[in-house]
């Protein structure tokens, strides 16, 4: 049973995704502490189940790891109110050892963001409204140009804790540019299917860092070569090779956890690109990248190349 002083948080210094490395998935369990490990596991998700307000907060958006004893929960909840209910919730579970949190609570990074556009408003004279859910910053109010604009974007998304960014900014005088596209995370190493049900593995995100969202994803499958295209394959054809595409997040229909569909068929070769590593850079080593992304799932596109997304 856990006590009181084995309830404790860990800085966000502490890399979730060194943990990813350390701790292994539990669905290949072989050992019977590697099954203790996960029965804890069981117990801890279904209690925060059984909480009425988690069960309503969205207690799926935490992540729950569990090694030796040790839990790991990262993630993001709404606030203290609910951090304090995750520990009443698995206080009685048996073989908890300690639990390391590093949970970010929405409500202290929605004054994080607000305090740092306090700045830019202070500055140009205008004024931000700003929302959290689950670590993605939506910014609203009326600004005079879209350099300022763009300025609380990147200001908003500047924050290590920040998810992404959903810009509700308007410009005075100009008209609305199309409605932003929704905020979306494709899963790594989970399938992507096309409306044709070919379908490939997402092994990398495109990431625009000045705004923290995924614009397009690296998948790698066994998609026909261009030249192939307009020639049908016959018996005896040689086997198509496993190469990787870009795919733009305009083109996806639906995300799951484990799963996602394209509003595209394989054939419509306008709608995404073979993978060309000249126009893509890994993130700076100081930077962070996005819950649930680590550093080795991030590519940047080189500079000047977005018109290529």
């Amino acid at each position: 049973m856990l006590n009181n002083q084995s309830l404790r948080s860990v800085p966000d210094s502490v890399s979730r995704c060194v943990e990813r490395v350390l701790i292994p998935d539990h669905g290949k369990d072989i050992s019977s502490l590697d099954r203790k490990d996960a029965e804890i596991k069981a117990d801890i998700t279904h209690a925060l189940w059984k909480d009425n307000v988690l069960r309503v907060l969205g207690y799926r958006e935490i992540d729950v790891r569990v090694k030796d004893g040790v839990v790991n929960f990262t993630g993001y909840i709404t606030n203290s109110s609910s951090q304090s209910r995750i520990k009443n919730a698995i206080r009685s579970i048996p073989g908890i050892v300690e639990v390391r949190n590093h949970l970010i609570l929405d409500d202290k990074l929605t004054l994080d963001i607000a305090a740092a556009l306090g700045v830019l408003e202070g500055t140009y004279h205008c004024k931000f409204f700003t929302g959290v859910n689950y670590g993605v910053a939506s910014i609203g109010g009326t600004v005079k140009d879209w350099k300022i604009r763009a300025l609380a974007e990147k200001c908003a998304s500047e924050n290590p804790n920040t998810r992404g960014v959903i810009n509700h900014i308007k410009v005075s005088g100009s008209e609305p540019r199309l409605r932003e596209l929704p905020f979306l995370q494709p899963a790594i190493e989970e399938p992507i299917y096309f409306l044709d049900w070919v379908f490939g593995v997402v092994k990398k995100v495109v990431i625009n860092p000045n705004n923290r969202r995924v614009i397009a994803m690296l998948v790698r499958g066994k998609f026909p070569e261009p030249p192939n295209e307009a020639k049908p394959r016959v018996e005896g054809d040689p086997p198509i090779q496993e190469r990787f595409i870009v795919i733009p997040m305009e083109t996806v229909r639906h995300l799951t956890r484990v799963s996602g569909f394209l509003n595209i068929k394989s054939r419509e070769r306008n709608r995404y690109s073979a993978f060309d590593p000249g126009l893509f850079t890994i993130p700076p080593i100081e930077w962070t990248p996005p819950y649930p992304y680590c550093p080795s799932d991030v590519l940047f596109l080189v500079e000047n190349h977005e018109k290529d997304i």
